[in-house]
């Protein structure tokens, strides 16, 4: 399917495009183009630029049919569309483009319609059982990370360090939205054990849409499109589709991930809007403490909030920790009678020599009874020849 979809790009949308560096504004572009010309029946750009187009009629006529949609896509595929007909020539005037915004065909606030929701850790191990190692590889580095999709997809394995406690990645600057807020980033032990799975099938995992494999230096080697299409499927077979009444679109999706990992991590709120990558909070403070390590320390305490199999029953935690103390005690009281056995077992070894020595003595004290006795009739004998 991606392979056709690559053959089937307009010519001219695919130079453009070629000319930005991020493959999310590429595909943000792409998407808001294409919309256009299938709203308005354009087989070809080229042709329809070629005709001398009147942009700004045009332009309203697209926006009364995306009318209704989402003021957040609205806005930006409007933007979008402004951008590539300008650098063609066709420039909409900024008095003309505000005239559109005044009479309301452009949303005055772009706002996120769809009122998505949190997944809750049986939601995700539902998703997850029903993932393959590909997909539960993503899902557990975005969960317990907090990166964005975009950046994570251009990963590169060299950015990754799994054998650092917390296993951590550093997100590039060029990684990041508008090409600020290059960071260091840590993910859960489950993440870096799904990805050093995913890593030995890796290069001989084929693609299903096009040929290859998706060997390379990438870690997570796929597109947007891919990757939701991944959790798509995973949240169908779960049984997890609900859906906003009025976008239509669902209310657990993967950018619901950086949702959950706000909320459950229950770090420090400036920590937390650092490592989401908000620049506003990566300053000289959070650059020291993560240089100082305290930022690895306090995410180690906080992993298994952000870890999907691990059981986060505060009552079991405090029997556990009850059990461990008295486990311990056990262990000192044993040593204690460990101690005192030897202790008894050397009085035992004196009093078993003190025995012998007093079975020796009383050997000899009878040998003298004995020889008394022996002498007994001669000492009367001796008493009657001394009588006169």
């Amino acid at each position: 399917m991606l392979g056709k979809q690559k053959r089937n790009v307009d010519p001219v949308l695919h130079g453009w495009l070629q000319e930005f560096l991020n493959p999310n504004t590429r595909n943000a572009y792409r998407a808001a183009i294409t919309k256009y010309m299938k709203l308005l029946n354009i087989e070809d750009l080229e042709t329809y630029l070629d005709s001398n187009p009147d942009t700004l009629s045009d332009m309203k006529k697209f926006l009364v049919k995306m009318n209704g949609k989402p003021s957040k896509t609205v806005k930006s595929y409007a933007n979008a569309i402004k951008l590539f007909l300008n650098e063609k020539g066709y420039k909409i005037s900024d008095e003309d483009w505000k005239k559109l915004a005044r009479r309301g065909y452009i949303p005055k606030r772009a706002r996120a319609t769809t009122q998505d929701k949190k997944p809750s850790k049986e939601m995700l191990r539902n998703i997850l059982t029903h993932s393959n190692i590909k997909g539960r590889s993503l899902i557990l580095f975005l969960v317990s990370s907090g990166c964005r999709l975009g950046e994570t997809l251009q990963l590169k394995k060299e950015d990754l360090e799994l054998d650092a406690d917390p296993p951590k990645t550093h997100i590039r600057a060029e990684y990041t939205k508008g090409g600020v807020g290059a960071r260091t980033v840590y993910f859960s032990y489950e993440a870096r054990d799904a990805i050093k799975e995913w890593y030995r099938v890796k290069d001989t995992w084929k693609k299903r849409a096009v040929s290859g494999t998706y060997g390379g230096n990438r870690v997570f080697p796929w597109t947007n499109q891919t990757a939701g299409f991944m959790w798509n499927l995973a949240c169908n077979k779960a049984g997890i589709e609900k859906r906003d009444v009025k976008t239509n679109r669902r209310l657990i999706h993967l950018h619901s991930l950086r949702k959950f990992f706000r909320s459950n991590s229950k770090l420090d709120a400036d920590i937390v809007h650092a490592l989401m990558g908000h620049s506003e909070y990566l300053d000289d403070a959070y650059l020291r403490l993560d240089e100082e390590g305290e930022i690895a320390q306090a995410y180690l305490e906080a992993m298994p909030n952000l870890s999907v199999f691990t059981v986060e029953d505060k009552t079991l935690v405090k029997k556990t920790d009850k059990l461990e103390e008295e486990n311990a005690d056990l262990k000192k009281r044993v040593r204690e009678l460990e101690t005192k056995n030897t202790e008894i077992d050397e009085l035992k070894k004196q009093y078993a020599s003190l025995e012998k020595k007093d079975e020796a003595t009383k050997n000899r004290l009878d040998q003298v009874l004995l020889s008394l006795k022996n002498l007994e009739p001669l000492l009367k004998e001796l008493e009657k020849s001394q009588k006169p």
